[in-house]
């Protein structure tokens, strides 16, 4: 395989760091959104409910400063406890000021799940067209080589070919993973939102 990747030329090394990357965001996106499953809200809501009902707001704060999930050998904060300790740090304002300006922290915790998702969306648009530069230069290596007319010759347009193919397989391996999980991690954004 580590010889095939050889023969791509240096597009594949360019595929490579995209594809690192790629790898980079999607696991941290799977961490950050670990936090936000239904059991995670769910005994969010229970640690803070009598804090809540007894207007006890330092101790529903305290709760929610301390207040983390477990996800992958991380300890992840959960955006509903960031937004819950903003409410209650502003318990004074009234309801119109409290409501509004709770909905703009909730908007900002939405844009900290966002974080990453472009990168994705550029790399799944960008990477095939990393593989297709690719795949032009060893289609020139071929040709270069065919020019020639030498029989010898025959092995420098099987490796241009060779080339021009890895190149295209590694920028749609690297291209349909990236759009297929931020299709994934969008759709879940917006399951949380409604």
């Amino acid at each position: 395989l580590l010889g095939l990747l050889m023969q791509g030329g240096f597009t594949i090394f360019i595929l490579l760091i995209c594809s690192l990357l790629s790898i980079k965001v999607v696991i941290e996106k799977f961490i950050q959104f670990k936090c936000i499953t239904e059991k995670s809200i769910n005994e969010f809501m229970s640690s803070i409910k009598n804090s809540v009902i007894q207007k006890n707001f330092p101790d529903a704060i305290n709760t929610c400063d301390n207040y983390k999930v477990p996800s992958l050998r991380f300890l992840v904060t959960s955006p509903l406890s960031n937004v819950c300790k903003y409410i209650f740090n502003n318990v004074n304002l009234s309801k119109e000021e409290l409501m509004e300006s709770a909905y703009n922290k909730f908007d900002q915790e939405i844009v900290k799940l966002e974080k990453g998702l472009g990168i994705l969306a550029t790399l799944g648009a960008i990477s095939p067209f990393i593989g297709l530069f690719g795949t032009v230069v060893g289609i020139i290596k071929s040709f270069s080589a065919l020019s020639l007319s030498d029989t010898s010759n025959y092995s420098h347009v099987m490796s241009g070919i060779a080339e021009a193919l890895i190149a295209t397989a590694a920028g749609l391996f690297v291209a349909v993973p990236s759009v297929l999980f931020y299709n994934y991690f969008t759709k879940k954004i917006k399951c949380y939102i409604c």
